[in-house]
């Protein structure tokens, strides 16, 4: 059995869309605040493993101390082992997200600068979009 090969690769293109870049700008305007709030919740939830971190080392040395017989010591070395593996991936979102919102801010200006002008201008103009050209369609 054969497989068909395409003989034009399939265009990415949506000739009707009502995507504007003025969509486009707000929308990464709005996903760099997005992305710089989920590095706040990140640093919560870093914060947030520190705490129990810091609780279950105290529950731990308590079991200890009682002689508490059972699994319940493996089980909170093993949550505290989770819970400082959560602390470090929080701690490396953190980190890594204000770099993702930047970029994102710096496409959405250099969106705004390159393509607003001729927007603005088929606007004023009374048009939706620029003039059809066969370029357009390729």
């Amino acid at each position: 059995m054969t497989v068909p090969v395409p003989t034009k690769a399939p265009s990415t293109q949506y000739p009707d869309s009502d995507l504007t870049i003025y969509d486009v700008i707000d929308s990464d305007a709005d996903m760099a605040e997005e992305i710089m709030a989920g590095a706040e919740e990140a640093r919560a939830a870093a914060d947030g493993c520190e705490t129990m971190i810091t609780r279950l080392d105290a529950l731990y040395d308590r079991i200890v101390d009682l002689k508490v017989p059972g699994v319940l010591e493996r089980w909170v070395l093993t949550l505290a082992e989770k819970a400082v593996s959560v602390r470090a991936k929080a701690e490396a979102l953190a980190q890594g997200l204000p770099a993702a919102s930047e970029a994102i801010r710096i496409a959405g200006e250099n969106a705004e600068r390159r393509h607003k002008p001729l927007a603005d201008a088929v606007r004023d103009a009374g048009h939706a979009a620029p003039a059809e050209r066969d370029y357009h369609l390729e």
